[in-house]
């Protein structure tokens, strides 16, 4: 297959090369383009192409984007990790030159090419709730200038500036000869019997501690607590654990306590004890910061308050166990009792928790999360916060809630997973969960925030060469809600998805009040996007939705049994004949065609009840795309499939569809495209049913 204009283009702007560039300029007006929410301007100041911006920087901020072209997915992750909270203000929206200038921290440049440019009030309102949001600061525009409100040194310029300053002071008192003397607190060992160094098995005879602000380089041995203590006095650290810690009762204060668990370490069947009432200017973790190794059977007891602190070195993100898993959790438990977390004192810090892990690329398994965790203005999930390798058999019990009353601030609450990039198997949320942004009225100049709650995950992303994120035989019956004067993104397992979710119940309550709402009974919001020549929708298979959905709305609300709304997009690709091969026009150029894509929604069930009056409810999907409604089929190669087969709903007075949208037009859908009203017990009866049921059982 040819390389798509998208492809080029994204290819000669990721490696700054002005010569393909140059080339693509010669065919087409490049700087007209758009790749899905990103003008193409907007993409050279994300990638830091500086020649091609030297070149074309003037012309491309006078142009006016008139050329739509498909939105790879790696711009969306690389764009997401940039833009953190202000994310919230891109689901459907265009990210303009200048907003991406704000959102990179670019004001000197953004002040400097603000007079070139002729901004819509729309986007002049962007780049005050971006700077709202980031640093609670304000911009104004006053004739041909733009103010910015100058923002405070982050923690990392502050270091760095003290330590210029101590170093030219340390000059000084050389030159003039002054004498600077330091002191050096002697290192102590755990335990005057045991040798750190050595491979051997020591046995503990009594309780031991690490002293004070201790850090210990490395240990090598195995350390068996019998029936003892190993007590981490405040501040104190190991950095490289190689050894093995076993039957061990574990005191410690809040603050990670190993910085790397090797590949040949293990923690097993060791109990800590965490009295977090800390205030963290960094992302940190309960036991270790990253994982290699094998941390199985431990048991971690967390109280007290955790603190964004007012200074903070970047974005905060916390984990119950471990801040990087590379390794395995397997076995565990975490339970929170009277725990709270407290980001309101810095909100650019995008403060987040996971309740066992913050990063994970290796593997969770048959773990559990117990109690309950409560939140103010800091993103709080179940289990782990972003997931790139398998979560599996592993079980949230704790009840979830998080509150903000700050106008800049979108609460996130899920079950399991905050975004997942590969895949979540077997797991359940037992506890319920909740989002709630209670900030009262929103103003003009202020941003309406968002809220969302899941059983499961918040985002079921893409992983990779056509390869989307998989959602597996998950359940939930916690209750959900959110509450908003902006919007809802809610789901009993998922609420946004680019990817798989397959085999999967919720029988968990949904109750929501927001301005705008997306909710549904397993997904609040399917998204698609294209990367590499690789589509990306989500498909909704063999699953149930069995809770009651009350949603109270006074705008838009897109509520479904199964799938609140699903997104499409028009996409130009090569036609193929039926042997599928790629067809060629009389000058020898592959004859292309234009089709939509959007998600799937086959197999499942909707058995739960609808108890609210809204304009737009379906017993499977609350709106959709009106041209894959139309069409209901799609071919990939010489396949044919079907967006909407084998539903089936519980006869009322609603259709399985609400409404179909095409660009800001809504219209009333009026045919059961692929499914079918039916009464309870034949649901029940049925093979497919009894099925999804069975599974759940082996």
């Amino acid at each position: 297959m040819a390389q798509s204009i998208e492809d080029s283009l994204l290819q000669a702007i990721k490696k700054d090369d002005i010569k393909a560039f140059d080339a693509l300029m010669e065919k087409a007006q490049c700087g007209a383009y758009r790749l899905g929410r990103f003008p193409v301007l907007s993409l050279l100041y994300l990638y830091k192409s500086r020649k091609i911006l030297s070149a074309y920087e003037e012309m491309f901020l006078k142009t006016t984007n008139s050329v739509t072209l498909s939105e790879p997915a790696e711009i969306s992750k690389k764009f997401s990790a940039k833009a953190g909270k202000c994310l919230r203000l891109y689901f459907n929206e265009v990210v303009s030159p200048l907003e991406m200038l704000l959102i990179l921290d670019k004001t000197k440049h953004l002040k400097k090419v603000y007079p070139m440019t002729n901004l819509s009030s729309a986007v002049k309102e962007r780049l005050k709730s971006i700077y709202y949001i980031r640093y609670s600061l304000s911009v104004k525009f006053e004739g041909n200038e733009i103010i910015i409100e100058r923002r405070p040194l982050t923690y990392r310029e502050k270091k760095r500036l003290a330590t210029i300053c101590l170093s030219a002071v340390l000059v000084i008192l050389i030159v003039i000869g002054a004498s600077v003397t330091t002191s050096i607190i002697s290192p102590k060992r755990l335990d005057k019997y045991i040798d750190l160094s050595s491979n051997e098995e020591f046995i503990l005879e009594h309780d031991v501690y690490v002293p004070r602000n201790y850090s210990i380089e490395e240990i090598n041995c195995s350390i068996v607590g019998n029936g003892h203590k190993l007590i981490f006095r405040k501040g104190a650290t190991i950095k490289t654990f190689n050894g093995k810690m076993s039957d061990l009762t574990i005191e410690c204060s809040g603050n990670a306590i190993i910085n790397t668990i090797s590949q040949y370490a293990t923690l097993e069947n060791v109990t800590v004890n965490v009295n977090a009432n800390v205030t963290t200017a960094k992302s940190n973790a309960f036991v270790a910061m990253t994982n290699y190794g094998s941390i199985d059977g431990i048991k971690v007891n967390v109280s007290g308050r955790l603190t964004t602190a007012k200074e903070v070195d970047g974005e905060i993100t916390i984990g119950g166990i471990v801040y990087g898993n590379a390794g395995t959790v397997k076995n565990c438990v975490v339970n929170y009792s009277r725990f709270s977390l407290d980001g309101r004192a810095n909100t650019s810090a995008n403060s987040s928790f996971g309740g066992m892990v913050g990063i994970n690329v290796g593997n969770v398994q048959g773990c559990s999360v117990t109690g309950k965790i409560t939140a103010d203005t800091f993103d709080v999930v179940g289990v782990c916060l972003v997931n790139n390798y398998v979560i599996s058999d592993t079980v949230n019990k704790a009840d979830i809630s998080q509150t903000s009353a700050n106008a800049g601030w979108s609460p996130i609450a899920c079950g399991i997973v905050s975004r997942n990039y590969y895949l979540v198997k077997n797991c359940e949320n037992l506890g319920s969960i909740s989002a709630t942004s209670n900030c009262g009225q929103i103003g003009a100049d202020d941003v309406a925030p968002s809220a969302t709650s899941a059983g499961i995950a918040y985002l079921n992303g893409v992983y990779k060469n056509g390869i989307n994120a998989s959602i597996e035989k998950c359940k939930n019956s916690g209750e959900i809600s959110a509450i908003s004067n902006g919007e809802v993104y809610i789901g009993g397992i998922t609420a946004t998805s680019y990817g798989y979710i397959y085999n999967s119940i919720n029988s968990g309550n949904i109750t929501v009040k927001a301005h705008t709402v997306y909710a549904g009974g397993i997904l609040g919001f399917s998204q698609v996007a294209i990367d590499s020549g690789y589509i990306y929708f989500s498909t909704v298979d063999s699953c149930i939705s069995q809770g009651k959905i009350n949603v109270k709305s006074d705008d838009t609300a897109y509520v479904g049994g199964i799938v609140g709304q699903i997104a499409e997009m028009e996409i130009e690709q090569y036609k193929v004949d039926e042997d599928g091969n790629f067809i060629k026009d009389e000058n020898n150029q592959y004859v292309t065609e234009t089709v939509f894509r959007g998600g799937r929604v086959k197999n499942c069930y909707f058995t739960g009840e609808y108890t609210s009056e809204v304009k737009y409810f379906g017993n499977i999907v609350g709106a959709c795309g009106a041209n894959i409604y139309r069409e209901n089929s799609y071919t990939s190669g010489t396949s044919e499939h079907r967006n909407f087969e084998d539903n089936y709903y519980l006869a009322n007075s609603f259709s399985a569809f609400g409404a179909t949208v095409s660009g800001d037009d809504i219209a009333n859908a009026v045919e059961d495209k692929g499914a079918t009203s039916a009464t309870l017990e034949e649901i029940l009866n049925s093979k497919a049913y009894k099925s999804i049921i069975d599974n759940f059982d082996n």
